[in-house]
């Protein structure tokens, strides 16, 4: 099995020198923003990172922090991510990150209705959660690629998987500070 060396950023990681962390992963995910498609809610460094990735043919991909409660919402941050895409070649999926505290109930509804918008514009689409939403809110659903949080020396989730965050205190040269690191399998 492959493991992949993908780190995932956003604007909390300041600006990133990408030359200096191109030889040390094999690729990226890249925050493009949270929650409904207004501006104000766009990642601030998501455009410099996607450029840089493209520049330095790094492979990436995007996750979008949801906190959608209601299908219209679910609907909104499909939009706001094929917005932020558009134009960028993806290597990795477009994921939906579930964490948010309140919005667990319905979470699998609103995933199929993002991912239902996310495909049908060509994309492959994944989902973010940790093992605790995989093995209470997030059971069944298997249309989607899996990137599971477990900050641990394995991860323990019991269903299949191709991303695993081991740790959000990783580190790169070329970021000031941590870094989220995964491992990727595909």
């Amino acid at each position: 099995m492959e493991n992949l060396r993908v780190i995932d950023v956003s604007e909390h990681q300041g600006t990133i020198n990408w030359d200096a962390v191109k030889g040390h992963i094999d690729g990226a995910i890249l925050r493009c923003g949270y929650g409904d498609n207004i501006a104000s809610q766009d990642d601030k460094q998501w455009k410099r990172n996607a450029d840089e990735c493209t520049r330095l043919g790094i492979p990436f991909g995007v996750y979008i922090y949801s906190y959608a409660t209601s299908d219209a919402q679910a609907k909104s941050e499909a939009e706001h991510v094929l917005r932020m895409v558009s134009g960028y070649k993806l290597s990795y999926p477009i994921y939906l990150d579930l964490e948010q505290a309140g919005t667990e109930n319905g979470a699998i509804q609103r995933a199929n209705i993002f991912g239902d918008i996310i495909e049908k514009a060509g994309y492959w689409c994944g989902v973010y959660a940790n093992t605790n939403w995989w093995t209470n809110y997030l059971v069944g659903l298997e249309r989607f690629v899996k990137w599971v949080a477990q900050y641990n020396s394995v991860c323990t989730y019991q269903g299949t998987y191709d991303i695993w965050q081991y740790t959000s205190g990783g580190s790169v040269p070329g970021i000031s500070g941590n870094v989220d690191m995964n491992h990727c399998y595909r």
